[in-house]
């Protein structure tokens, strides 16, 4: 489980505080960045080869392509140290810029590497490139750059005795990740819904906690379990559906041959979303679960047999219009999928109760105007609202033709702003795309809102050493990086003007593997990924390669002041470790290591506009 926007930040401010003050422990070596080089493309990704660190811009790895692969790989220099390389493990479109990283305290200047097929055949030679300066105790973090092959295949590259991971080239490099990915919310599933890897469970969710039907048993079975716990939310639930249905309306030819799959999944989340609004009480249930689901290690039919009343929470009056709005929104865009004939499961008489739940969840949100956080807020503490309201009005406009709607969209987006990123607490870039399909008259303004998130990111991108397009890491990072990821998509495509591109492709490369790890942060994918995440089901009925995208990296300080004690000692990944980030393929580490369906909603969101085209 993710915490709040504001207590990462909080926790982060008071970790660097006590690093200063007190001698506790050593954190690792500190990181020295190096500014990167920054590289307008258009869209689609274009093959602009990855630009090197320094301000001066000397030259990238010298490229030099073979028109056809040559059977006899040339004789390598070894390098006179341990050389470590990094990258995406899944792999590239043909047109994408290419690069992966080399970790040494070997003088690599002037090296040469090669790129094997799957035949060991030499497909490419290059020379290492320009040096990205210091990462921890390595004295050089080098680019090897190899743009310029752009051949489908399966391939390795090696610099010296050191090989890397395999990976592909091709027009269809991702179509495997959206499927896998999507496997995590069947494990995620609550109820008696088919779950994978466990048997049904919660069957008796829940007990009203406030609201006019206090103390009284309500059905909210179903939904999805939120991270390695059993916690269920609307707020994280109801964001994971804005992300994957509106990435499936903009591109459903992305999902083929799984769209019936995809659409099932979606409809166990809207299911559960309407059993958490009651109309006729004029109530919205938020959470089902307490503090005290973390008590226990345990599989989740243990709170069946053992008869567990879990509470669902009644939002208090007054509160509630991000859970309405995001909500609201979910089912509005569930309409128009469901009435849509082309949906492969379309049902017109579900999508009218959508949109009828949609409308009444809108309403409720204009008469309570304030955010609600979860109980405690420590887990989410949401505490602004109008990006979710615009989102709404934005869907339900679409879903109704009714203008209304959409001015009052637009009145809530203004007010909102840009959001400085996007995760389940800021959806303004969705909500400032959506109206920017919706109305041309808004789309200046929509990409002036995301150029703003974009434009902060670039400055973190172009300095950190691993491209990074954040200042600092934080519990959760990488579904802001996924986020802004989206948010060089969306504006590329309202705008025509791919300049942000190469920030989303290096958030995209380091998720995947080319990260000081040399893991690829999705189960399942790659070679080398997260085998031990915290999460008790994979844990106990010890399930693998599962589909989940890792939370991602901690500054040191705040895994530090976590008091985990890890069970895989001696840390094998310590060589990698700084200050600024550390990572643990250990289940007891929470910080680093807990899958979320928010996490894997981003993820499959991006994965639509990688895959978009039928590729």
């Amino acid at each position: 489980m993710q915490k709040s926007s504001f207590f990462r930040w909080l926790s982060l401010l008071a970790g660097w505080m006590l690093l200063a003050s007190c001698s506790l422990a050593t954190p690792p070596a500190t990181v020295q960045p190096t500014p990167l080089a920054f590289t307008k493309t258009p869209i689609p990704p274009s093959s602009t080869p990855y630009t090197t660190p320094t301000p001066t811009q000397p030259p990238t790895s010298t490229p030099s392509p073979t028109p056809a692969a040559t059977a006899t790989p040339p004789r390598l220099p070894t390098p006179s140290a341990d050389v470590y390389l990094r990258v995406n493990q899944v792999g590239f479109l043909p047109s994408d810029a290419k690069a992966a990283f080399a970790l040494t305290n070997a003088d690599l200047s002037g090296y040469p590497f090669v790129l094997l097929n799957a035949q060991g055949e030499v497909a490419f030679q290059g020379t290492v490139g320009a040096d990205r300066g210091p990462y921890g105790r390595f004295a050089h973090l080098y680019t090897l750059e190899f743009s310029a092959l752009t051949t489908p295949g399966t391939y390795t590259l090696r610099l010296g005795n050191t090989a890397s991971p395999r990976f592909q080239i091709a027009s269809n490099a991702y179509a495997a990740l959206l499927p896998l990915s999507l496997r995590f919310f069947r494990i995620q599933r609550c109820g008696d819904t088919q779950p994978e890897g466990h048997a049904a469970c919660h069957l008796e969710d829940a007990v009203a906690r406030g609201g006019p039907l206090d103390g009284e048993h309500i059905d909210v079975t179903g939904g999805w379990h939120d991270a390695g716990d059993y916690l269920k939310f609307v707020l994280t639930t109801a964001y994971s559906l804005d992300m994957m249905l509106s990435a499936y309306h903009s591109h459903p030819e992305a999902f083929a041959p799984h769209q019936a799959e995809f659409l099932e999944e979606m409809q166990n989340g809207l299911t559960w979303l309407l059993k958490m609004w009651d109309p006729e009480h004029g109530v919205l249930y938020d959470q089902v679960g307490d503090e005290h689901d973390h008590d226990l290690w345990r599989l989740p039919s243990y709170d069946d047999t053992h008869h567990i009343a879990r509470p669902v929470f009644a939002v208090p009056a007054g509160r509630g219009a991000n859970l309405a709005g995001k909500a609201a929104g979910a089912l509005a865009l569930a309409a128009v999928i469901w009435n849509d004939p082309q949906t492969p499961t379309a049902d017109p008489a579900l999508a009218q109760t959508y949109l009828q739940a949609a409308r009444e969840l809108y309403a409720y949100g204009l008469e309570n105007p304030a955010a609600q956080p979860s109980h405690p807020a420590d887990f989410y503490d949401e505490t602004t609202w109008r990006d979710d309201m615009a989102f709404a009005g934005a869907m339900l406009y679409l879903a109704t033709g009714e203008n209304h709607y959409l001015e009052e969209a637009e009145t809530f987006a203004r007010a909102a702003g840009p959001g400085w990123g996007l995760d389940w607490a800021s959806i303004n870039g969705l909500a400032h795309y959506e109206l920017g399909l919706l109305d041309p008259d808004y789309r200046a303004t929509a990409a002036n809102f995301l150029k703003a998130d974009l434009q902060d990111a670039r400055t973190a991108f172009v300095h950190d050493p691993f491209a990074v397009a954040s200042d600092e890491m934080y519990w959760g990072v990488f579904e802001d990086l996924l986020g802004l990821s989206l948010e060089a998509y969306w504006y590329a495509d309202l705008t025509g003007d791919g300049r942000y591109l190469p920030l989303a492709t290096a958030q995209r490369d380091y998720i995947l593997g080319r990260n000081p790890w040399g893991v690829c942060f999705v189960s399942g994918a790659g070679t080398v990924w997260p085998h031990h995440p915290h999460h008790q089901v994979a844990d106990l009925n010890h399930l693998d390669a599962i589909g989940f995208w890792d939370e991602g990296p901690v500054p040191w300080e705040t895994f530090h002041e976590e008091e985990i004690t890890l069970h895989n000692t001696p840390d094998p990944f310590a060589a990698f470790q700084t200050s600024r980030a550390v990572y643990h393929d250990d289940v007891a580490d929470y910080t680093t290591n807990e899958p979320t369906i928010t996490t894997n909603a981003t993820g499959i969101a991006l994965l639509a506009w990688l895959n978009r085209g039928g590729q």
